[in-house]
């Protein structure tokens, strides 16, 4: 019977195949090597259990011998140890990123923007940072109350400002003027915002610089700040008015005559990947988006209410092959006029503004696809007011 000695210093079940088995046996025996559990299988054919160091000293002397030998079995302490080593690793790694994550708590690394519609998202974005508001600051060292003034001193457009703190993440939420109040922030003159032909103006405050039937182009005096008041005396103030012009807009859209599809072919890989802050660790090898459809899921870790910065992410990479569709050309010009108005709304363009429409449709260049080219005229108050 095998002894606990024996198990705790690990054994193996082996076979021996070959001829000379009881040769062996004898210089095994010779050499202090302890055989346990010997059964002859048949005349070349030997099963029996010896210590792992044992099992090391063994292949030495099969060199030059015919004989084979085959692991049947892994026992004992050594190998059974083994298996958890993996599992206490990852348990200690656990439990730094853990301690890890709770000092990354200290700091701020989500900053997100509610509100701002007119206000360049860059501008504000400097501005905060020069205030000392940043990705990877301490948390303690922001005032929101110092911030929050700070923007409204430094950007007369908005009306409200509130920075929220919570957990890892910081939150600015903006309320913005609206036309008439900036109109009221301070002197400044009407400007064309865009080109276009003035068929109606409206002078509220100020003095016009054109008139009906005018061509101006963007950026010309429209309204100027400048007037006399009852006295006679010039006064500069505030230009307000409404000025309407005829305005061209024009939109493309371009739609291929083929596409190339993707069909799975059943196979597929997945891999994981631990995100601390903006760093993500991927966790097995990754495969390309040409020939892979890529389905991802992540859990994000959070200590209560609190977000921390500590994710983890499975990515699942489903193998496609592409196969050409051809694509009618009445589909592919719908599409592309869709994608022609899509380009029209993002400058700005609401379809019940709309006077007219010109659609032009011709093929690309390749021959492989279809240009839809929409020009609109549309109706539009083209006034901006600038502080002077």
């Amino acid at each position: 019977m095998t002894s606990s000695w024996m198990w705790w210093q690990g054994y193996v079940t082996v076979r021996l195949r070959g001829p000379g088995l009881e040769r062996l046996l004898n210089n095994m025996v010779e050499r202090d090597i302890l055989l346990q559990g010997v059964q002859r299988l048949t005349g070349d054919v030997m099963i029996i259990r010896l210590k792992v160091k044992d099992f090391y000293r063994l292949r030495l002397l099969l060199w030059g011998t015919q004989i084979n030998v085959s692991i049947l079995d892994k026992h004992g302490a050594p190998f059974l140890f083994g298996r958890f080593r993996l599992r206490v690793f990852l348990a200690v790694g656990l439990m730094l990123s853990l301690l890890f994550v709770m000092y990354l708590s200290n700091f701020i690394w989500f900053i997100e923007v509610t509100g701002n519609q007119t206000l360049p998202i860059e501008a504000l974005k400097a501005t905060v940072e020069e205030l000392g508001l940043r990705t990877g600051v301490v948390r303690s060292t922001i005032e929101p109350s110092t911030i929050e003034g700070e923007l409204l001193k430094r950007f007369p457009i908005l009306a409200w400002a509130q920075v929220r703190i919570k957990g890892v993440k910081v939150d600015i939420f903006l309320t913005e003027r609206d036309g008439v109040e900036q109109q009221h922030a301070g002197p400044g003159h009407v400007y064309a915002a865009t080109d276009g032909v003035v068929t109606e103006i409206l002078v509220l405050r100020g003095t016009a610089q054109v008139r009906d039937g005018s061509t101006v182009r963007k950026g010309d005096l429209l309204i100027s700040g400048e007037y006399y008041d009852a006295l006679g005396q010039k006064q500069f103030g505030a230009a307000q008015g409404v000025v309407k012009a005829r305005v061209w807009y024009e939109g493309i859209g371009e739609e291929a005559l083929s596409r190339w599809d993707p069909l799975p072919t059943g196979i597929r890989h997945r891999q994981y990947a631990i995100t601390i802050g903006s760093i993500t660790i991927p966790i097995g090898p990754s495969y390309p988006r040409e020939t892979h459809l890529q389905s991802e899921k992540k859990w994000h870790l959070s200590l209560g209410r609190a977000l921390v910065p500590l994710s983890l992410g499975r990515i699942d990479y489903h193998e496609v092959e592409y196969i050409k569709a051809l694509i009618p050309r009445e589909e592919a010009e719908k599409r592309a006029y869709d994608l022609a108005w899509e380009s029209l709304l993002e400058q700005g363009v609401r379809k019940e503004q709309v006077l007219k429409e010109r659609q032009t449709v011709d093929f690309m260049a390749d021959g492989d696809g279809i240009r839809v080219e929409v020009l609109v005229e549309v109706l539009d108050d083209i006034g901006l007011f600038l502080m002077h």
